[in-house]
């Protein structure tokens, strides 16, 4: 959205400068002219009127080009606002959705804490024993998980067991 913006300034900025640049053409042009006459170096012939003339209407055209063009340019840009208005919208109404509005319950935490929220956006509080965002695992157990010769820490799926002496391995498994 703001690169579409930036490239919309940076196109009317470089059709300002487009045409300011012919403006100070034309206006050299004449400038010249006028000069020269002033000067009496030269004076101002019928051609050289027909070519201010035509100098001029061509300016008009130029003009009426760049406007058209810088109006295409807004109109586009209009458009891209509206649709990035229109998304947005869509994503609010998404998101004030009954459903996602709608308060989670225990099954959300796998009937082993209380779930603190909404379906879409929730926190549980697992019951002694459980943890993990919907208390999904178990707390390890020293008797089972370091074979009652040492201090679990952690849960069932990423523990480490503290050994007592005399026992080494990850589960205390091997006497020393």
């Amino acid at each position: 959205m703001l690169l579409k913006q930036c490239s919309f300034v940076l196109l009317v900025l470089f059709a300002t400068w487009i045409h300011a640049e012919e403006e100070m053409a034309i206006y050299d042009e004449v400038e010249d002219v006028a000069n020269k006459t002033i000067s009496g170096e030269v004076e101002v012939s019928d051609t050289e009127a027909g070519e201010k003339e035509k100098l001029d209407k061509k300016r008009e055209v130029d003009e009426n080009d760049i406007h058209e063009e810088v109006k295409a340019e807004l109109d586009k840009a209009v458009e891209s606002l509206k649709e990035a208005a229109r998304e947005r919208e869509e994503e609010e109404n998404g998101l004030l959705s009954r459903t996602n509005l709608e308060s989670c319950g225990a099954v959300d935490c796998n009937h082993r804490g209380t779930c603190i929220g909404t379906k879409k956006t929730f926190i549980c509080a697992c019951q002694l024993g459980f943890s993990g965002k919907t208390c999904e695992e178990t707390v390890c157990d020293s008797a089972r998980d370091c074979n009652g010769r040492g201090l679990c820490f952690g849960t069932t799926n990423q523990l480490t067991c503290l050994c007592n002496l005399g026992f080494t391995g990850k589960r205390c498994q091997t006497p020393i």
